[in-house]
C-alpha cells in the first residue's frame, strides 16, 4: 500500500507514502506431528482463494486503520483508494464501512483504475520491481521466511523512488491522452534521478492544452448518437 508522498510548502517531507505491507495469510495449527513441527503449533498458510470478505476485512483491519493512523494532520483529508478489477474487489457499502471511511474527520473515497490499462497502476510501475529485485537476492525457505524478507524489501523503498513513480504514472496517462484511450505504448523515460540532482524535477507534468481538446473531441465522437441513431430510437418509442 502506498500513496503519493506528502511534502510541506517548504520541501519538508511529512510523509513517504509508504502505509504498510499486509499478507493474505492465516494461523493455523498443525493436526500432526512431523519431523520438524510437533502437533498444535501454530503455521501460517497463505490464503489461496482470497474473496470480498477477505477483502473487506483488510481494508476494515488493515487499509483504512493505517491511513487514520498516518496521515498528516496539516493536509487536505480527501482521499481516494484506487485498487484494479479483479473479481473480489468489490466496494464495501455497508454501514460500518462508510462510517470508518469518514472518521477522524477524513473523506476516503474507493475508485476503479480503468479497465485494461495496467500502466496506470502506480505499483506496477515500480514497487513491484523494486521489490522482487531485493526479494530474489534472499532465498527463504519457509512462507514466513518469505514476508520477512518481502517486508525488509518493501521497507527499503526509498521515498524519493516512490516520487519518481508517480511522475512516471503522470507521464502515462499523458500518453494514454495521446493514444486515445489506448494502451499501445512504453511507459516514457524521463531521467528523473538526473533531473532531480539538477534540482529542476517538477512536481506536476504540463499537459497540452491541445491535447485535452483533442480528447474530448474524440471523446465527442464516440459517445454522441448518430442521427439515424436517433431517428431509429424515436421510431421504436413511436411504434411502442
Amino acid at each position: 500500500m502506498i500513496g503519493k508522498p506528502i511534502y510541506a510548502r517548504d520541501g519538508t517531507l511529512l510523509h513517504d507514502g509508504k502505509y504498510g505491507i499486509f499478507p493474505f495469510v492465516k494461523k493455523q495449527m498443525t493436526k500432526k506431528k512431523s519431523k520438524n513441527k510437533e502437533a498444535g503449533t501454530l503455521e501460517t498458510k497463505a490464503v489461496q482463494n482470497v474473496n470480498k470478505d477477505d477483502i473487506r476485512e483488510m481494508l476494515m483491519e488493515h487499509i483504512i486503520p493505517a491511513i487514520h493512523q498516518q496521515w498528516p494532520e496539516s493536509v487536505p483529508k480527501n482521499v481516494k483508494i484506487q485498487w484494479d478489477n479483479a473479481r473480489p474487489h468489490q466496494i464495501p457499502k455497508d454501514e460500518e464501512c462508510i462510517a470508518t471511511c469518514h472518521a477522524n474527520g477524513l473523506n476516503i473515497e474507493m475508485v476503479y483504475q480503468p479497465a485494461q490499462s495496467p500502466d496506470l497502476n502506480v505499483l506496477n510501475l515500480g514497487l513491484f520491481k523494486a521489490i522482487q529485485s531485493l526479494q530474489y537476492q534472499s532465498f527463504p525457505t519457509t512462507l514466513d521466511d518469505l514476508i520477512k524478507e518481502v517486508i525488509n524489501a518493501y521497507n527499503a523503498f526509498e521515498a524519493k523512488a516512490n516520487k519518481y513513480i508517480w511522475l512516471t504514472l503522470q507521464s502515462v496517462m499523458i500518453k494514454v491522452l495521446e493514444k486515445q484511450g489506448g494502451n499501445n505504448f512504453s511507459p516514457p523515460h524521463m531521467k528523473k534521478k538526473k533531473i532531480d540532482k539538477l534540482g529542476v524535477l517538477p512536481k506536476h507534468l504540463h499537459v497540452p492544452r491541445q491535447l485535452i481538446h483533442q480528447a474530448v473531441n474524440y471523446l465527442d465522437t464516440m459517445f454522441i448518437p448518430t442521427t439515424n441513431a436517433v431517428d431509429d430510437q424515436q421510431m421504436e418509442v413511436d411504434a411502442d
